[in-house]
């Protein structure tokens, strides 16, 4: 092969392999920036991500670089062998010092972030405390009240129809004391740059826990980042920050709400439902038609389960409250229903075997 036809070749390689390469970098980098950070900690994170982004960079132009240049310098002319060269300490002492040098720099970086995001306030001196249970398939926050009554604390559960979403005010540290009903899911806020595994309880072991600020009002969306089962994807929730007089005016209002007062004595006849092993014992009630009725539901599984009614247009008429089980039970008063076919559903665990028809006749 002659050395005109060698070089033209190599030319034609290049015009495809440097664009290719320039977009393939601008794809990486654009793919690989975190969201912008919104708690304290975060920004540190998101400092550490770009020392070590601006470091990989440096090495892998380096490298390249060094690859291409001996590839272009060194290419084979003619079929004569190249100098044998054995051996050059400088450039062994260079190549072995320029990766300790950057480890080194990481690791010291990595633990004084590590030790911040790990960083705890004393007991009792967090802005908000709130009790996170992941559940197969969705959140429940529980708030706790700074005296020793569990009457005056706030819960809120949500399902994968309804995301729940924690209200927590800005400036403030948050301290969240996560744990599971089931199997491990993961507390994750993109925004917030961190996740925590949520465990079940395990003998002698004390729950995960998380505790941040956020600096910037907002509404930030959160997800399960461990895949949990069918509806994962749709184990969702936003975390909704705002300035502590809008936050304790939130509360108020959640907590004069969150039990409706006593509309008097039940009325009307009574369906039996319960649920096991993630599906109701029947799927088929009937009631009476322009007549209140109730609805007397046990929970017999460790998870979270409610009943919820949906009429033919699948427009949603009543909601039950959500409970826990092993061995829960609640009375769903359920107001007057015209006459036709309706859907009764668990909206925690909208799955066939927690799906029935409700007949009003």
């Amino acid at each position: 092969m002659g050395r005109s036809t060698a070089i033209s070749r190599w030319r034609s390689s290049l015009r495809y392999a440097l664009p290719l390469l320039v977009i393939g970098l601008l794809a990486a980098g654009c793919g690989m920036i975190p969201p912008e950070p919104k708690t304290e900690t975060a920004k540190d994170v998101f400092g550490l991500y770009y020392v070590v982004f601006a470091m990989a960079v440096a090495v892998f132009v380096g490298v390249e670089g060094f690859i291409i240049y001996a590839i272009v310098r060194y290419r084979r002319r003619d079929d004569r062998l190249p100098d044998q060269l054995h051996g050059n300490n400088l450039i062994e002492i260079v190549w072995t010092a320029i990766p300790t040098l950057i480890v080194l720099v990481l690791f010291v970086l990595s633990v004084v972030t590590l030790s911040k995001v790990e960083a705890r306030v004393p007991a009792g001196q967090a802005g908000v405390t709130i009790e996170v249970t992941g559940f197969q398939w969705q959140w429940q926050f529980h708030y706790l009240d700074d005296d020793a009554d569990p009457a005056n604390d706030y819960t809120v559960v949500g399902s994968p129809a309804s995301p729940p979403a924690m209200v927590v005010p800005v400036g403030e540290t948050i301290h969240l004391d996560l744990t599971s009903s089931d199997v491990i899911h993961s507390f994750y806020v993109p925004h917030f740059l961190i996740k925590r595994d949520v465990f079940p309880p395990q003998p002698g072991k004390d729950s995960n826990n998380l505790e941040f600020v956020v600096s910037d009002p907002g509404t930030y969306s959160g997800q399960c980042a461990e895949f949990c089962g069918d509806l994962h994807a749709r184990m969702t929730f936003t975390v909704e920050a705002m300035e502590r007089a809008d936050y304790e005016t939130w509360l108020a209002n959640a907590k004069s709400g969150a039990t409706p007062a006593p509309s008097g004595q039940p009325s009307g006849p009574t369906l039996d439902l319960s649920a096991q092993d993630i599906a109701f014992d029947t799927h088929a009630l009937t009631a009476p038609a322009d007549t209140p009725f109730q609805i007397h539901f046990t929970n017999q599984d460790g998870a979270f389960h409610n009943v919820s009614i949906f009429d033919a247009n699948n427009n949603k008429v009543f909601t039950g409250a959500t409970i826990q089980g092993p061995a829960a039970e609640t009375t769903y008063p359920i107001p007057a229903l015209p006459a036709g076919q309706y859907t009764f559903i668990c909206d925690i665990h909208p799955v066939p075997d927690m799906t029935g028809t409700l007949t009003v006749e």
